[in-house]
């Protein structure tokens, strides 16, 4: 059920952003083609959307997640956890951060990285604003 929703919430997320954004080479993942090339045609209201489905199915899964772990209390059985190290980095790293600042740092990354313009934007979120910002919390 959880690949189901993660599989969804890209697919919606994939098909906002290619309303706005000229599509990619074709490739077997739909992830990878979404890339800073991409990203720096896509239009403000593209970018949100594309952040606004990740943010969905993060909280798809945060909700799917606090229900399991309820229903496992209730039932005096061990709390089920699911989330992903993704969803979880992304709730931590970006916890009272704007969409508008995370679309702010993709920007920031790939101008300053024009050599990066290949690299998919969810390796850059991952790779470059959450890891990094995970490891700063510490």
């Amino acid at each position: 059920m959880k690949k189901t929703i993660i599989s969804l919430g890209l697919a919606l997320m994939l098909m906002l952003v290619g309303t706005s954004a000229q599509a990619a080479e074709d490739t077997t993942n739909p992830v990878d083609q979404f890339t800073g090339k991409i990203w720096q045609e896509t239009s403000a209201n593209g970018k949100a959307a594309f952040l606004f489905g990740i943010e969905s199915a993060v909280t798809v899964e945060y909700f799917v997640n606090s229900k399991l772990t309820e229903k496992a209390a209730k039932d005096g059985k061990r709390p089920v956890y699911t989330l992903s190290p993704f969803e979880k980095g992304w709730m931590k790293a970006f916890k009272g951060v704007s969409r508008n600042e995370i679309i702010r740092m993709v920007d920031s990354w790939y101008a300053s990285n024009p050599k990066g313009l290949d690299k998919p934007v969810l390796a850059v979120i991952w790779y470059e604003l959450i890891v990094p910002r995970l490891a700063a919390q510490k």
